[in-house]
This record gives C-alpha cells, sequence and structure tokens, in this order.
C-alpha cells in the first residue's frame, strides 16, 4: 500500500498547487510559510491546547496542503543522519489525540510555576513531548516551535523566533536528541531556547561559556551537513 498523502505516480505530497516536483514544492512551500508564520506569530489565540496546535498547523500550511490541521492518520519513520540512520519513535495515529492531552496536562501545571528558568526547563521538555508524538503527516517542527513561542509568551517568557528560524537545522536535529527515551539529552534544545530568552548565561550544563552561542554542532554531528530526508511511510509498524 502506498503513502496515501502522496501522488500516485511520484513520491510528491499532494498539494493544492498540483506540484509534482519535490524541490519546486520545498520552494512553494517555504516561501508560503514564511509569510503564514508572521501571521500565527502576530495572532491571540484565547487557548493553547492541542485545537489551537491544529489550527496553528492550519494557518501555517493550510494554502499548500488539504490536510493542513489534522492529525496524520499513517505511521511513519524517518532515518536521521544524527542518529546514525536510526529513526524517531513517532506515535501511533490511534494514539495521537490520547498522547496529546497527557502531554497538555504538563501544559496546565506550568500555571503554578512562577521561576522562568523552571518555566523554560519544562517548556522544552514538553515541546520535545509533542514533537515526538508527531501529530501531522509534514510541518511538525514548524507548526510545535511556534506553538512553544507562544506558549512561553503567555507566561511572560519572551523567545526570539528569528534564533530558531536561522537555526532551524540545529533546532531540528536538537530535538531529535532530546526523543531518545532514557538515552535523551536535552542541553542543545535546552541551550536554544535559554538563548532566544536571553537567559541563556543562566543554564548550569553550559561547559564552555566562550561557545555558548555555537550552533554548529548536535551531539557531535555537524548540522551544516544535514540534508532534508522526507518521512517515509511505515506499513507494517511494531
Amino acid at each position: 500500500m502506498r503513502d496515501p498523502y502522496l501522488y500516485e505516480d511520484v513520491p510528491v505530497l499532494k498539494n493544492k498547487g498540483g506540484i509534482k516536483d519535490a524541490e519546486m514544492l520545498k520552494k512553494a512551500e517555504g516561501d508560503i510559510t514564511l509569510y503564514s508564520m508572521s501571521i500565527v506569530y502576530g495572532t491571540k489565540f484565547s487557548k493553547l491546547d492541542a485545537a489551537t496546535l491544529c489550527e496553528i498547523h492550519r494557518i501555517i500550511f493550510g494554502d499548500i496542503y488539504e490536510f493542513a490541521g489534522t492529525f496524520r492518520t499513517i505511521q511513519m519513520t524517518k532515518p536521521e543522519i544524527v542518529l546514525g540512520g536510526d529513526t524517531v519513535r513517532y506515535s501511533n495515529p490511534d494514539d495521537i489525540k490520547r498522547e496529546l492531552n497527557s502531554v497538555f496536562k504538563e501544559i496546565v501545571k506550568l500555571k503554578s510555576v512562577k521561576n522562568k528558568k523552571e518555566i523554560l526547563f519544562r517548556l522544552v521538555r514538553i515541546t520535545a513531548s509533542i514533537w515526538q508524538i508527531h501529530p501531522f503527516r509534514e510541518g511538525n517542527t514548524r507548526a510545535v516551535i511556534s506553538f512553544s513561542v507562544l506558549l512561553a509568551a503567555s507566561h511572560g517568557i519572551e523567545l526570539n523566533y528569528e534564533i530558531f528560524k536561522k537555526h532551524a537545522a540545529y533546532v531540528r536535529n536538537a530535538l531529535v536528541w532530546c526523543c531518545q527515551g532514557i538515552y535523551s539529552k536535552f542541553e542543545y534544545l535546552e541551550k536554544i531556547y535559554y538563548d532566544a530568552a536571553g537567559m541563556l548565561e543562566t543554564l548550569d550544563n553550559l561547559k564552555n561559556k566562550t561557545e555558548i552561542k555555537d550552533y554548529t554542532v548536535v551531539n557531535g554531528y555537524y548540522v551544516a551537513d544535514y540534508k532534508e530526508i522526507p518521512h517515509e511511510y511505515d506499513d507494517n509498524p511494531k
């Protein structure tokens, strides 16, 4: 069985522009989302819940994908060079809603936290959890980071989202390392979040203060070598 999100004759996501060239679609998507993400950051959402996450995804990708704002219906894998070709274990489609609800209970708990450093500490882990669920067929990183920026703002922490955009490859590879179970490494994502909040120097686990804004390496992997690899349809999930 083929991935139902792809055209039957070419391995390209079905899109509203009818674009069947992967590079052309990538460029069109980039142009569209550059504008639509600014709309998200300028929107005041009354709630920050799962429905809002879907709405953020719809705003960002609604002009190019019919599936924008809806949870994926298939299981996916993606070889990660930073993991030596292994994949993140994304949530099963049937579990997405339940697992998101569990994460959003942690968001509710943030209301009782007053220390901004502690809020950021928890926010990094909440962001990584939502990202590992990977609710959507495409565009999870942009939607989840956008949601995270708005969530931080709701707790009085203004994150400079231009830093995330500038270091997009670093952010994605940092998220990958946050999703390795007992082997997870959160320090890479923590570093850029604290930098975006203007609180980088307060991080306890910084080893080299002279390289605190170096976003070239994630766990020995040079992010400049990162090449985007499409998600693959897993028709035999374990």
